[in-house]
């Protein structure tokens, strides 16, 4: 069995993660939507790094669209 949750950043952007409950080496299986995996010593710890990446990859992806828009505005006033 396992448990999704949905985290939302700052700018409102949404992804998914799931934690697993304790296997039966006493771990606990976390992923993404966006295709990352872990295993973790609790389910809290799973829940942290999951979210962790999550935040890591979504502040990428807004710095790089950021960056496209101001390359893209600033192009047009040269």
């Amino acid at each position: 069995m396992s448990q999704s949750f949905t985290w939302i950043d700052v700018a409102g952007n949404r992804a998914q993660y799931t934690v697993s409950e304790r296997d039966h080496h006493n771990d606990f299986h976390w992923s993404t939507d966006q295709g990352d995996r872990g295993v973790a010593p609790s389910f809290e710890e799973a829940q942290y790094r999951a979210r962790t990446v999550l935040k890591e990859s979504m502040a990428t992806n807004r710095r790089s669209d950021e960056a496209s828009r101001v390359a893209q505005y600033s192009s047009r006033w040269r």
